[in-house]
């Protein structure tokens, strides 16, 4: 049985999932490398009420939250690409079963999440269509 639709679903996945990747890449090195706390107070001027300490502290939970994003879509993109090699071989129930792995992986991120559990759902319930059965 072709698997189209399941396999377009998870190639758009895969491409936003890189997309995302990257993205969280680059803001992450200009989060790390940039001193944010000199342009907090620039643009808030002299209603600054925050501490140095807790902007410094806000400004690592950020730095920590890109780094969770980034190792779980780094996941995802890995766990879905190795589901397309499952579902072009033919074992759909373990391409499936790992679309939607990967799915959860993504739950930070939303059109990655949806592109994953989609084809996962697809490919558990689809059943393929047996054409030529004889009547007995």
């Amino acid at each position: 049985m072709k698997r189209t639709g399941e396999f377009v679903l998870s190639i758009i996945g895969v491409i936003i999932a890189a997309i995302s990747l990257i993205i969280g890449i680059i803001t992450t090195v200009y989060v790390s490398t940039v001193d944010l706390t000199e342009v907090i107070e620039y643009s808030l001027g002299s209603e600054v009420e925050m501490a140095a300490f807790e902007m410094e502290m806000t400004l690592q939970l950020f730095n920590i939250l890109l780094w969770i994003g980034i190792i779980s879509i780094s996941l995802a993109l890995l766990g879905g690409l190795i589901a397309i090699i499952l579902l072009k071989k033919g074992n759909v129930k373990a391409a499936g079963i790992l679309f939607i792995i990967t799915g959860i992986l993504t739950i930070f991120h939303v059109w990655p999440l949806i592109f994953f559990i989609v084809p996962g759902i697809m490919c558990l319930v689809r059943k393929p269509r047996f054409s030529n059965i004889e009547e007995i």
